[in-house]
């Protein structure tokens, strides 16, 4: 079995990807490559995952009017023709599409040589380029049943969001006392998540309330490589990526405060962590986030601070949740009712019913 596998624009159309393959890879018999975007860091944790990576032009799907949309014709064009040749070389036996808009071309290219495709959307809501791969795909996963009626209901699979099996197989074991040396037994501990790439907007949030928050608890801030800034606090530690101490700041944070993509409330949901959902406006994204967010909101699984400028408000919701050990018990019991543990494992066994 052959699977080529689509995607990129961030990590988050990685990490999911990763997962499906991390249950394929143990069948007899089993290969994959990746076609994706020239970007170094999308290209490094495809091949640390042993997946040989085929990079191709791609443009931007814009929804707005925009010259660059002209040029970026012929960069879709381009990377139409050049996955084409790539997988007619290679000939894959499916193609599993994670979305975002690199994936376009080698859906479209998939589907002029009838193999066959699946795509998955994250979100809450479908995105431009998965209403677009739906129309040449076999199946469409989504994480749930609602609000995917763009999507012919005869596509529609509902699977989850896949999650690595490293996390999965962590969130089952409790926090042992000492796994982060730096925070004392009784101390509270913010988490900060800003996404794989950081967010400068919750960044700013944190540091300009920094003295307030550590004075409530021990915050764990990862702002992401573009904007460290290397602050000393004896209670606040900063770092561009979290890495190996993932799952235990998970398992032992009183509160995360994040955005709000679709692969950190997944982990958030496996973990039971009561969280500050901050999204990602709607003058940078398409509202997918929001979304997201509110969703959480309406099933009481998170509190949301829909205006990332709003200080006041922030520190009122942060200082509210570490006060009340209640709240936070009842988001998370709420969130962790939404995880899905078997995403991974569905999605694999999708791909091998639709081989060739």
């Amino acid at each position: 079995m052959i699977v080529c596998y689509t995607g990129g624009g961030t990590l988050g159309h990685i990490y999911p990807a990763l997962a499906v393959h991390e249950v394929l890879e143990k069948r007899a018999g089993y290969q994959a490559f990746w076609i994706g975007r020239e970007d170094q860091a999308e290209r490094d944790a495809v091949e640390q995952a042993g997946i040989s990576f085929f990079a191709i032009r791609s443009g931007k799907l814009r929804r707005y009017r925009s010259l660059k949309n002209l040029l970026d014709i012929g960069n879709v064009l381009v990377g139409c023709f050049q996955a084409f040749c790539i997988l007619r070389h290679n000939r894959p036996n499916v193609l599993f599409s994670k979305g975002g808009f690199v994936s376009v071309p080698p859906v479209l290219a998939a589907f002029l040589l009838g193999i066959p495709v699946v795509s998955h959307e994250s979100d809450a809501s479908a995105g431009l380029a998965t209403r677009i791969n739906a129309r040449f795909s076999r199946f469409v996963c989504v994480p749930f049943a609602q609000g995917f009626e763009t999507i012919q209901k005869h596509k529609r699979v509902v699977t989850g969001n896949p999650i690595r099996q490293a996390l999965v197989a962590e969130a089952e074991q409790p926090y042992k006392e000492g796994e982060l040396a730096f925070i004392g037994k009784d101390e509270k501990l913010i988490l900060v998540l800003g996404g794989s790439s950081g967010s400068q907007q919750i960044n700013a949030l944190i540091r300009n309330n920094l003295e307030a928050l550590t004075q409530l608890a021990y915050v764990y801030h990862q702002c992401g490589s573009k904007d460290v800034q290397n602050l000393v606090h004896e209670r606040y530690t900063e770092v561009a990526f979290i890495t190996d101490l993932l799952p235990s700041l998970l398992k032992r944070a009183d509160l995360v405060i994040s955005r709000s993509g679709a692969n950190t409330i997944a982990e958030l949901a496996l973990f039971g962590c009561p969280s500050l959902l901050i999204p990602l406006s709607r003058q940078y994204s398409r509202g997918d986030q929001i979304d997201n967010a509110l969703r959480l909101a309406s099933l009481g699984a998170s509190r949301v601070l829909l205006d990332e400028n709003d200080l006041n408000r922030f520190f009122v919701e942060v200082k509210d949740l570490l006060d009340d050990r209640q709240k936070r018990t009842m988001l998370s019991g709420n969130i962790r009712k939404l995880a899905q543990k078997e995403c991974a494992h569905s999605i694999a066994e999708l791909l091998g019913s639709v081989k060739e």
